[in-house]
């Protein structure tokens, strides 16, 4: 072979081995981003100012009726407004639902909802959609009875 000849195949060869690399490059660390939490205040609920019903027993003579619901017979004392009415009896919860639920029906009145136990809720609606809340807390052998329209 000639000179000319090898030194184009070794030019040729040397110019094929630049395009290609023949070592594989050493892999290196990419950086990641790392998002750190941080954790902000979160708001508190503050108690709402529910009223509740008296725990006093109320003063003065019982009406018979108050804005036209019926007081049950049997009331000790009692006391109100325009906006309420509350009563102190000598029966349990369920006699006072009991009692309620039958007066109230006979005036149009239908139960909405409702709970048991010792300190029980009525809630009534009538055909004009006005709503009466009954809230009973029992006190020892007496009940207190809050009427609220």
């Amino acid at each position: 072979m000639k000179k000319p000849a090898i030194v184009s195949l070794f030019l040729f060869v040397l110019a094929l081995s630049a395009c290609s690399s023949f070592v594989q490059p050493a892999s290196t660390a990419v950086p990641t981003s790392t998002l750190t939490a941080t954790l902000a205040p979160t708001a508190t609920l503050a108690p709402t100012n529910t009223p509740l019903p008296p725990t006093e027993t109320p003063e003065g003579r019982p009406a018979s009726e108050w804005n036209d619901i019926p007081i049950m017979p049997g009331a000790i004392a009692g006391e109100g407004d325009e906006e309420s009415y509350v009563f102190t009896i000598k029966a349990t919860p369920q006699q006072i639902q009991e009692y309620y639920q039958l007066e109230l029906g006979k005036l149009g009145w239908q139960p909405f909802a409702g709970s048991n136990g010792d300190s029980s809720m009525l809630v009534f609606m009538n055909n004009a959609s006005e709503t009466l809340t009954i809230s009973i807390i029992a006190k020892g052998d007496e009940a207190l009875v809050l009427l609220v329209k």
